[in-house]
């Protein structure tokens, strides 16, 4: 019997958009565990691509060969990192729409919207109308999913799956775990998939 894989993800890494594009390859059956990356990188000490510009860059090209690799589309979303970046856009509403959307029992056509609008095919999902044009073409009625993400319950529900992310050891994502053991990085999914199998 194959064992459940854990995926700990947020939308800002290149990572974890090339492995979630292989998810449904993988083999186990997997549970999406959503994640505010920037504030459990902050409470575990680590230090995100941006605020290091040779680690950014190198980030920038080493996925690109691996999209290469793995034969994955891949287009970096410049309106979403400006505004990120500048502070025009929450990127927390981004994960707490994923757990509404896992509420209401849509998280696979959101994350795939989602992850594809960040990193395959750049749309606009820093406006309102934006983001609710991306779930709308994913078949999604954009205004309960963000409705949802903005009651306090949400506020307060990704504040405790974040502390308990980094309470587990996550410090990155992508990360998986398999029963206890945890897996970091896009390129150790053969493990994840053995690890699953075993």
């Amino acid at each position: 019997m194959t064992r459940t894989v854990e995926f700990y993800f947020d939308y800002p890494s290149p990572y974890t958009y090339l492995a979630h594009e292989q998810m449904k390859s993988l083999g186990a059956p997997v549970v999406y565990r959503p994640m505010h990356i920037l504030s459990v990188m902050k409470l575990v000490g680590n230090i995100p691509s941006p605020a290091c510009p040779p680690k950014g860059r190198y980030a920038g090209m080493d996925a690109a060969r691996w999209a290469k690799r793995l034969g994955i589309p891949m287009a970096t979303n410049a309106e979403f990192w400006t505004a990120l970046l500048a502070g025009k856009l929450d990127g927390k509403l981004l994960t707490r729409g994923a757990m509404a959307a896992q509420e209401l029992g849509l998280a696979g056509a959101y994350n795939d919207a989602i992850f594809n609008a960040v990193w395959k095919t750049p749309r606009d999902i820093v406006t309102a109308e934006g983001r609710d044009a991306v779930l709308a073409d994913a078949g999604i009625a954009g205004k309960g999913i963000w409705e949802t993400a903005e009651t306090p319950e949400f506020h307060e529900r990704l504040e405790t799956e974040t502390k308990a992310a980094a309470e587990r050891g996550v410090f990155g994502t992508p990360t998986f775990f398999v029963g206890d053991e945890i897996f970091f990085g896009n390129d150790r999914l053969d493990f994840v998939r053995e690890a699953a199998a075993a």
